[in-house]
């Protein structure tokens, strides 16, 4: 699904609309320009023939858009997880500068700006464009004034200090694997072989403006559903999907104290 990668960008409701309406064009098309060359009779043992193999591959699409759905519903949970975790992280670390005292001004202003990168620069883009380099020089920023500021701490919050850093270098590290979580290709693959089956159903009923019209519906229903998976596909991408909200809420919080030095920006 790469080649509609750049669907992604699009308002939901949109995406909707090209699903579904590309769904019912491509059935109602397969029966019109179809069925005249395969000449379905209109007997009731073929009718029901063809309806039967329809239902039957509608019932296959049905169940594997299904389990796609809870699949991606389950990425969801485990990419909320990851961006949790994340936050939990920095503002663990947050509370350990503000036991520095004034030691800490340095590592308060990398860290306002580490923050601020992650929200703005790194995380929109990171499904598409991985880590982003400068919120990669942030954090280098950021590690090494924790060290020095460690290095001049007494006991145990030294120790902490180093321990919380390591722990927001790892959860950013699993927010980044994590951005490429998305359905197997496979699934994808199984989708689109049912779909050409289900349109090659079409031209097997007899091109009637009623049974094109209950074709395109029908057509048009399943489109919504694979419309669905896919914006739910990427938990890092598009607008059903998580936004920086998280950090950017944490900035608010514990702006006014992390910019308390005033560092102008890298």
């Amino acid at each position: 699904m790469d080649i509609l990668a750049p669907l992604y960008a699009w308002p939901s409701v949109q995406v909707y609309g090209l699903f579904i309406t590309g769904a019912a064009v491509l059935a109602a098309a397969a029966c019109v320009l179809l069925a005249p060359l395969v000449r379905p009779p209109s007997t009731k043992d073929h009718l029901d023939l063809a309806m039967r193999t329809t239902g039957a591959v509608m019932a296959g699409l049905t169940l594997i858009l299904a389990f796609c759905a809870v699949q991606a519903r389950s990425q969801s949970s485990d990419a909320q997880r990851l961006v949790t975790a994340e936050v939990s992280a920095i503002g663990g670390l947050i509370r350990l500068i503000d036991r520095l005292g004034p030691a800490g001004l340095p590592a308060r202003g990398e860290l306002a700006g580490y923050l601020h990168s992650i929200a703005t620069e790194e995380f929109g883009a990171m499904a598409e464009a991985g880590r982003a380099a400068p919120t990669q020089a942030r954090a280098e920023a950021l590690e090494h004034a924790i060290y020095a500021a460690a290095a001049e701490a007494a006991g145990h919050l030294a120790t902490d200090l180093l321990e919380e850093m390591d722990a927001v270098d790892a959860a950013r590290e699993a927010r980044l694997h994590g951005a490429s979580i998305r359905l197997p290709a496979e699934f994808w693959l199984l989708i689109q072989l049912l779909v050409l089956l289900l349109l090659a159903t079409s031209p097997l009923y007899p091109p009637r403006r009623h049974t094109v019209a209950m074709l395109a519906v029908q057509m048009g229903g399943v489109g919504a559903l694979i419309a669905f998976v896919f914006l739910m596909d990427q938990p890092f991408r598009g607008h059903l999907t998580f936004s920086a909200q998280p950090y950017a809420t944490l900035l608010a919080q514990r702006g006014a104290f992390l910019a308390a030095d005033r560092m102008p920006p890298r």
